[in-house]
C-alpha cells in the first residue's frame, strides 16, 4: 500500500497530513484520491461503510484542487445531517487551514444572517445540510459561480430521509462543467437513479469488504421476547459501571416510549427520532456529547452523522430490518482506539440473521445471557466501594454551607452517621433497581432458550383503549378502572402504557376479551371507555383485531364489515 507521499499532492498538503499523523491511506483512500487528484473532469461514485476514511478520500483531493487565492466557493459537500457537516468540517479544517483554505457548514438551527455574513466573506469550501443550502441558493446568498466540484456524502441516507427533491434543486443552480463525486454505503435505486441523471462517464470504486464495528468492538446477542426487554435493558445498563451508549429503537413512537420510560426510571436519557425539529436535535445531541445524558435513544436515520469517541455500548433494542442498517448501528462504538460493546435483542427465529450477519461480514456475534440480579447488585456494590474510596480523599472544601452541614452532623453519633450514610448511598445506587424489582425473572441462557416459550410469548394479547394523554388520562387512572374489574390482575395493572390517544394493557392469553366485556360501561376522566383487543404481531411491532371492538354502547366492530377492525393492520412507521 502506498503512503500520502508517493501521491501527487501538492508538498505543503502532505506536511500538513504528515503534523496530524496520517502516512497510510485507508483502502477507499488508496483507491479513489489517484483518481480524484490526476483528472480535472470526473464523476465518481466511492462505495464504502462508515468509518473507512470517506471524509479524507474526497477531503485531500477537494483541498488540493482549491486556489487559495480565489476568495469564492468552489467546492460544495452536501450531508444529509448536521452532525455530519460539522465532524466533515472538522475532518477538513485540521488539514486545510494551515494551507489558508476556509471551510463553512451550512445547516438549519444554526444563525443564517451568521452565515450570509461569513459567506460574503468569501468561503472556499462550502459543507451543508440540503434544506438550509436550498434556502441560501434562494435568497442568493450562496453562489455557485466558481463552483468546480460537488459531494454528497451518505448520499443513500441523504435520499432515505426524504431529500431528494432539496439535492435534485441544488444540483440544477451547479454549474453544467462541475465534478459530482458520490459517496454511499449501499447503491439503492434512488442512488441509480440520481447517478444516471446528473453523472455521466461515472467512475466506481468500493472497498474489498464491508466493515461492521472495529477490532475493539465485542459484538453479542440475547434471544429475550418483548415483554422482557426494558427489563433486560436495565440490567446489561446496570451492570455496567459507566454505561453511555446509544440505545437503537426501529419505530419513531418505541423510541420516544423506550425514553419516557427511562427517564420514569431516574435514567439520564435522550431521544433522538424524525418527529424532532432540527433546534431539538441540536440540543439533545450536544447533551449527550457532554454527558449530560448518558443514554441515548435513537431511531437509524436520527443517529446518523454522531461521532462520539468514547461510547461503552450500542444496543439494538430489536434487530435491524436491513443489513447496512447494522453496519450503521454498530459503527458508533469502539471509535478511536476505545473499546466497545454492542448487543442485539433478538427473537429465536431471528439467530438465522445473526448467523447471515455473520458470514456477510466475517464477524462473530456471540450469546450473551442478561445478567442476574445478584450480578447486578455486585456491579452497583463495587461502585459504592469506589465512591466511598474517592470521598475518603481530603477535602479543601470550606464553603459556609459545607461548614455548617458538618456542625449539623456533628451531633450524631458514629452508629448514627454509619445508618446515615448506609441509606443515602442505598438511595443513590440501588434506588432505581427497587423499582423494578417485582418485575424481575430468571432469563434462561440464550444457547438453551425455551423456544416454545417465546413462541407462545409472541401471541400475547393487548387490550387497546381510544383514549390517552391527550384525553387528559393517565396510567393510574386505567389502574383504578381495572381495580374494579372482576378479572383484572396486578400484572395487567403494571403493563399499562398510556400514549397521546391510545392505552396498552398487555395480558395473557384469552384474558382480553373477557376483561373487554367486564369494562362495557365504563368511564375514563368523563369519557365513556371503547376498547378492542389486539393481538402481537411480534417484531414487526403493532397490533391486529382479533374478535372485534367491545364499547359501553355495546356497538360493535366501527362500521368495520364483522366487526374486524383494521386499525392496528398497517406496518409501523420505520422512522
Amino acid at each position: 500500500m502506498p503512503k500520502f507521499n508517493e501521491f501527487s499532492l501538492h508538498p505543503q498538503l502532505v506536511e500538513s497530513l504528515s503534523k496530524l499523523g496520517f502516512t497510510d491511506p485507508t483502502e477507499i483512500q488508496e483507491k479513489a484520491i489517484p483518481l480524484l487528484i490526476e483528472k480535472d473532469r470526473i464523476d465518481f461514485h466511492g462505495q464504502a461503510q462508515t468509518g473507512t476514511g470517506k471524509t479524507l478520500a474526497f477531503g485531500i483531493p477537494l483541498i488540493q484542487r482549491i486556489k487559495v487565492d480565489e476568495h469564492k466557493t468552489q467546492a460544495l459537500v452536501i450531508a444529509p445531517t448536521r452532525e455530519l457537516v460539522l465532524q466533515i468540517c472538522k475532518s477538513l479544517r485540521e488539514v486545510a487551514v494551515p494551507l489558508g483554505i476556509s471551510i463553512e457548514p451550512i445547516y438549519g438551527g444554526d444563525s443564517i444572517l451568521g452565515q450570509i455574513r461569513r459567506l460574503k466573506k468569501g468561503v472556499h469550501i462550502v459543507v451543508g445540510t440540503p434544506g438550509r443550502l436550498q434556502d441560501h441558493l434562494r435568497r442568493k446568498t450562496l453562489s455557485f459561480s466558481s463552483l468546480q466540484t460537488l459531494v454528497l456524502d451518505e448520499a443513500d441516507i441523504m435520499l432515505d430521509m426524504g431529500f431528494k427533491q432539496e439535492v435534485e434543486e441544488i444540483l440544477k443552480y451547479a454549474p453544467k462543467g462541475r465534478n459530482i463525486w458520490l459517496f454511499s454505503a449501499t447503491v439503492k435505486d434512488g442512488v441509480r437513479q440520481l447517478m444516471r441523471k446528473h453523472m455521466s462517464d461515472t467512475v466506481t470504486v468500493e472497498t474489498s469488504q464491508k466493515e461492521v464495528g472495529s477490532s475493539k468492538t465485542t459484538q453479542y446477542y440475547s434471544i429475550i421476547p418483548d415483554r422482557d426487554r426494558l427489563e433486560a435493558l436495565l440490567r446489561f445498563i446496570n451492570v455496567s459501571s459507566e454505561f453511555y451508549g446509544i440505545i437503537f429503537a426501529q419505530t419513531k413512537l418505541r423510541t420516544a416510549e423506550l425514553a419516557q420510560q427511562l427517564n420514569r426510571l431516574g435514567y439520564r436519557v435522550g431521544a433522538l427520532h424524525g418527529d424532532m425539529d432540527q433546534a431539538q436535535r441540536n440540543r439533545v445531541t450536544e447533551q449527550f456529547r457532554k454527558r449530560q445524558y448518558t443514554i441515548l435513544v435513537a431511531t437509524d436515520v436520527a443517529a446518523r452523522g454522531i461521532d462520539i469517541a468514547d461510547l461503552t455500548h450500542v444496543i439494538n433494542y430489536s434487530i435491524p430490518e436491513d443489513h447496512d442498517s447494522y453496519v450503521h448501528r454498530i459503527g458508533r462504538t469502539g471509535r478511536a482506539g476505545s473499546e466497545g460493546i454492542a448487543i442485539s435483542f433478538i427473537k429465536p427465529y431471528e439467530v438465522r440473521t445473526i448467523r447471515l450477519f455473520e458470514k456477510k461480514f466475517g464477524v462473530s456475534i456471540k450469546p450473551i445471557d442478561v445478567p442476574g440480579e445478584k450480578e447486578v447488585t455486585q456491579a452497583k456494590l463495587a461502585e459504592v466501594q469506589s465512591y466511598v474510596q474517592e470521598a475518603q480523599k481530603p477535602s479543601t472544601a470550606q464553603e459556609p454551607v459545607t461548614k455548617k452541614i458538618r456542625g449539623l452532623l456533628g451531633e450524631f453519633d458514629t452508629e448514627q452517621l454509619s445508618t446515615l450514610l448506609a441509606d443515602m448511598l442505598n438511595d443513590k445506587f440501588f434506588k432505581v433497581l427497587t423499582l423494578g424489582r417485582d418485575n424481575l425473572k430468571s432469563f434462561k441462557s440464550t444457547s438453551s432458550y425455551d423456544l416454545n416459550a417465546s413462541h407462545s410469548a409472541e401471541g400475547a394479547e393487548e387490550l387497546i383503549l381510544f383514549l390517552g394523554t391527550d384525553d387528559g388520562v393517565d396510567k393510574q387512572d386505567v389502574i383504578n378502572v381495572l381495580r374494579t374489574l372482576p378479572s383484572a390482575t396486578e400484572e395487567m395493572m403494571a403493563r399499562v402504557r398510556v400514549l397521546k390517544r391510545r392505552t396498552f394493557i398487555k395480558m395473557p392469553n384469552g384474558d382480553a376479551e373477557k376483561v373487554a366485556k367486564e369494562m362495557r360501561g365504563a368511564s375514563l376522566c368523563g369519557r365513556r371507555v371503547r376498547v378492542t383487543v389486539g393481538i402481537d404481531r411480534g417484531p414487526q411491532g403493532g397490533f391486529r383485531g382479533r374478535g372485534g371492538n367491545f364499547s359501553s354502547s355495546n356497538n360493535r366492530g366501527n362500521g368495520n364489515r364483522g366487526g374486524r377492525s383494521n386499525r392496528f393492520g398497517r406496518p409501523a412507521s420505520r422512522r
